[in-house]
């Protein structure tokens, strides 16, 4: 089964550090958060992921103060966006999750000689834990309770005036058996599975109420202050949660996404870098200063039909084989379709997942999502049609609900078929805007893909509609998704290529946006060895599209042939 840790992994997907999107001179009223965990000495010796050495932190700090950035403290956070003082330029808000021992005995003296804040996520349970007790934490096992401060240091830095203590839950920093074959997922995010069935919405809210508010009860019982901030355990949560917190008198939540707090983030949702994999100095300055273009995104379209069979040791098999091909592959994302529709006909009446309203072929969707973001460290996007369902949008509206209710992943693709005419592309943008919001309401925070499928590329191109379609798209949209068809006789693909990016504009500068558009490419049945398709690839590069895929994987049958199209893939061999 897998550990919880994984799903920090799946957050961190692309490198340690490549995801920061902290450009070099912040806006105005800006500020970074940085995330940090356990602080030791001998890190090297004994590796832990998120673990950071004591010197690499004062080399850190140092280093803050010499190029000009300036720690603030949460106060200074909300007074600055409620109209009093700004925020300094280049500010930092320092944060360390877990509260272990190593932040009052080595960070909390380096916070008094830098005259740093900071906020400290307090897990509730692991301090209340006898001292002769220990700690069940994730990979790490049997976890001493002394391993983590009393409540006496906690009032001692609370009452210093540098260290404001946050909620990091009562007893969900750990994982729970969220589905038939066994993977342990976040506690606070994931219902509970056993005997075949899943808990209910009435039991999911009771239970994470009643763990945030003992949190928050517990916090001020000790120290006297109550927490106005709660740190969501393994950067995993959704609106309810962000909406009881708030009812429990913590309106900002800290996530794990990436990225600085502009004016426009909202404190319930505040960004963080995950500081990693104990960063030399180079390494945590490219972090803050953020890669400073576009990054590249390569998109695997996945169906459940290819790894689904009524025998179970069959299946485990596909999965083996979908599990290496993607590691090898290495793509940033995984489109992976959560209903069965194993003709390719467009329609179905079985899905993936326990639902409401349609068959489940087969409870499979979560466990395979799962596996991948955690071994092939990859963004999970569910691919559901809408006009593949057959139903009422109320019903379609449930089943939406019904897949965030059971599944981990991290954004939604909406592909349309059909005619591109303007009012018809409106409708379907609010129609799928509904569809997230009710999804977001079990799992947040989701991208949104929306995109066509064409049936000809010389269709796609003379359609009249097309510009404007793609504009409305792209002002609503994290990416705007084309499925481009097989090549065929009479078409220059590098000319079609060039022709989608210009179609793209940017929501708000109407100029090319290059981040938007992403190409999914179909490969010919003339086209065994996949090398048209490793060509279009590179004049898709060469024409400044950054972002392409391609679909279907057959990887049973190593379709499209993984030499031919792994070095087309690529980032290393393609970065830009």
């Amino acid at each position: 089964m897998r550990s919880v840790l994984g799903w920090v992994r799946a957050i961190v997907t692309l490198a340690a550090f490549s995801a920061a999107t902290v450009a070099h001179a912040l806006p105005p009223g800006a500020f970074v958060a940085l995330c940090y965990h356990e602080v030791r000495d001998d890190v090297r010796d004994y590796p832990d992921p998120y673990a950071v050495d004591s010197s690499a932190l004062v080399a850190q700090f140092e280093w803050l103060r010499g190029n000009g950035y300036t720690p603030v403290s949460l106060q200074e956070i909300v007074a600055a966006r409620s109209g009093g003082k700004p925020l300094p330029d280049k500010a930092v808000l320092l944060t360390f999750d877990d509260a272990y021992l190593s932040f009052y005995t080595r960070v909390y003296p380096l916070l008094r000689e830098f005259r740093y804040p900071a906020l400290l996520g307090v897990v509730g349970k692991w301090i209340d834990e006898p001292q002769g007790a220990a700690e069940q934490y994730g990979e790490k096992g049997s976890v001493p309770a002394a391993s983590f401060p009393t409540w006496g240091q906690l009032r001692e830095m609370a009452a210093s005036g540098l260290v404001e203590l946050s909620s990091h839950s009562y007893d969900l920093h750990r994982g729970t058996l969220a589905n038939p074959q066994g993977n342990l997922q976040p506690v606070g995010t994931s219902r509970l599975y056993a005997a075949g069935t899943y808990e209910g919405d009435a039991s999911w809210l009771a239970r994470v109420r009643d763990d945030l508010q003992r949190n928050s009860s517990t916090i001020e019982r000790e120290t006297g202050r109550r927490p106005r901030a709660v740190v969501w355990p393994y950067g995993s949560y959704n609106n309810e949660l962000v909406r009881i917190a708030a009812e429990l008198g913590m309106p900002i939540a800290l996530t794990l996404e990436d990225g600085p707090n502009t004016a426009d983030v909202p404190l319930a949702a505040v960004r963080r870098i995950l500081i990693a994999h104990n960063p030399t100095l180079p390494e945590f300055a490219a972090a803050m200063r953020g890669p400073q273009d576009p990054q590249p995104v390569r998109v695997v379209e996945v169906s459940l039909d290819d790894v689904y069979s009524a025998d179970p040791q069959m299946e485990d098999r596909n999965l083996s084989v979908l599990l290496e091909r993607i590691k090898t592959l290495a793509p940033s994302h995984v489109y992976l379709q959560a209903y069965s529709d194993p003709a390719g006909a467009g329609q179905t009446e079985a899905l993936y997942f326990p639902n409401r309203h349609l068959t489940m072929r087969a409870d499979l969707f979560s466990r395979v999502a799962w596996q991948l973001a955690t071994r092939a460290e990859v963004k999970i996007f569910a691919m559901l049609p809408p006009d593949a369902l057959r139903l009422p949008a109320s019903d379609i509206a449930e089943i939406y609900a019904d897949l965030a209710r059971h599944a981990s992943f991290n954004g939604l693709v909406f592909m349309r078929e059909g005619p591109l005419a303007a009012e018809g592309t409106a409708r379907y943008i609010e129609f799928t805007r509904q569809l997230a919001e009710r999804a977001g309401a079990w799992r947040a925070p989701l991208r949104i893909v929306r995109g066509i499928r064409a049936d000809s590329m010389h269709a796609l191109l003379n359609d009249a509609s097309l510009a404007q379609a793609l504009a409305e798209m792209a002002a609503s949209s994290d990416h705007v998704a084309v499925s481009s068809p097989p090549e065929r006789a009479g078409v220059d693909f590098a000319r079609a290529a060039a022709t989608l990016q210009s179609l793209v504009p940017g929501a708000r500068s109407g100029r090319s946006d290059t981040g938007k558009l992403l190409v999914l490419l179909r490969r010919g049945e003339d086209d065994a060895a996949g090398e048209r398709l490793a060509l279009q690839m590179r004049a898709l590069q060469l024409n400044g599209v950054l972002n392409f895929g391609y679909h279907r994987n057959r990887f049973a049958a190593d379709q499209p042939p993984l030499a031919r199209i792994a070095p087309a893939m690529s980032l290393r061999t393609y970065p830009r």
